[in-house]
């Protein structure tokens, strides 16, 4: 059994590129890793930072192979080039976004954020009849395209109709959020001398609902059982919306784990890529999901809210039933995805240590 360095830190790498194989072993003490002839590290990306918390930086080019975990959405290119500048010879890398469908032999992507949202939920579905309300419509932190859907919602039949939270809970810094002059003129039109309703929290929505008594940024890996039994469809705004960043995040996954009908906001191709790279399936035909090819944000944007007043307006039972085998396949989905890329990780540190072994 070869023990594994695994640094004290939240995100679990080792079980991400090990599961529940005997072979390895995490280890807290990393001079017990370097009594070994195999000297493997599970790090996350960019460990030499001041704020990692992984205090490897005099020693990591000891070890024979180091794995390591990016679970946001960095572009490939400065990790790659980050690597190179520490000398890491051997690593394998697992990228939480994705640029383009392919990626080398050393990488691979997986949605961190939907994995963990699944470890940590139960399944709570129930077949309500007819949901009182529409949409649920959770706009999370604050930002452009958030600000958007909220100002679509101001002139629209669905904010009295739906569940619409926009809390300042969910706050993040200023200089995180990717600057939009051209979004923002144009949610500035859409309001007309209106104010933006944020921060702003549905007269329809009643606590019991919610998932926690107390909501903070905490409650992002929750899935909103309560509200989903009060709505009928879910809109999906995704962490990221520009630069063609395939970011599948924990939001698209409770939609999924929930048996839900949705609307994406996100960036050019999102729906394509959930089909072509993870497999899931889009409610193309009961949708018009058009939206998605649209590469200006603006136009994708105000096609895909379209759809959201059309859908609202629709029979729900037949949308219900139209999509019901939808919904339970990409629920399914998510477990096979899990495992596939689960065995894809282990089986790449399989083959790099056979690699290292032989030269």
């Amino acid at each position: 059994m070869i023990k594994v360095y695994v640094p004290p830190m939240e995100t679990d790498i080792f079980r991400e590129w090990f599961n529940n194989t005997i072979d390895f072993v995490p280890c807290y003490e990393i001079d017990q890793v370097f009594e070994q002839d195999l000297k493997i590290a599970c790090l996350p990306v960019y460990f030499d930072k001041p704020d990692s918390g992984c205090y490897v930086n005099d020693v990591y080019n000891r070890f024979d192979l180091i794995l390591l975990s990016d679970i946001e959405f960095s572009h490939i290119d400065p990790v790659t080039k980050w690597i190179k500048k520490l000398k890491i010879k051997n690593y394998l890398l697992a990228l939480g976004g994705l640029e383009g469908y392919t990626l080398s032999g050393d990488a691979i992507y997986r949605p961190w954020w939907t994995f963990n949202l699944m470890s940590k939920n139960t399944l709570q579905h129930k077949d309500v009849e007819n949901p009182p309300y529409e949409f649920d419509i959770l706009l999370g932190a604050k930002k452009p395209h958030r600000d958007f859907v909220m100002a679509k919602c101001q002139n629209s039949f669905l904010l009295e109709k739906s569940i619409v939270n926009y809390r300042e809970a969910f706050r993040v810094p200023q200089d995180a959020v990717v600057p939009d002059t051209v979004l923002n003129n144009h949610i500035d039109k859409v309001l007309n001398g209106k104010q933006l309703n944020y921060p702003y929290v549905s007269d329809n929505i009643k606590h019991e609902w919610e998932v926690r008594p107390e909501i903070t940024y905490q409650v992002s890996d929750q899935v909103p059982w309560g509200i989903y039994n009060q709505t009928k469809y879910s809109t999906v705004l995704e962490t990221v919306y520009q630069n063609g960043v395939f970011f599948f995040s924990e939001k698209p996954a409770k939609a999924l784990y929930g048996k839900r009908i949705f609307v994406v906001f996100s960036c050019y191709g999102y729906l394509k890529q959930m089909k072509e790279v993870l497999g899931f399936k889009t409610f193309d035909g009961i949708i018009d999901e058009r939206y998605d090819q649209e590469k200006d944000d603006i136009k994708r944007f105000e096609m895909a809210f379209d759809q959201m007043e059309k859908l609202a307006k629709q029979d729900y039972q037949k949308i219900k039933e139209q999509a019901e085998p939808i919904v339970d396949y990409n629920f399914h989905r998510l477990f096979t995805l899990r495992q596939e890329i689960s065995d894809q990780m282990q089986q790449m540190v399989y083959n790099k240590i056979k690699e290292i072994k032989q030269c």
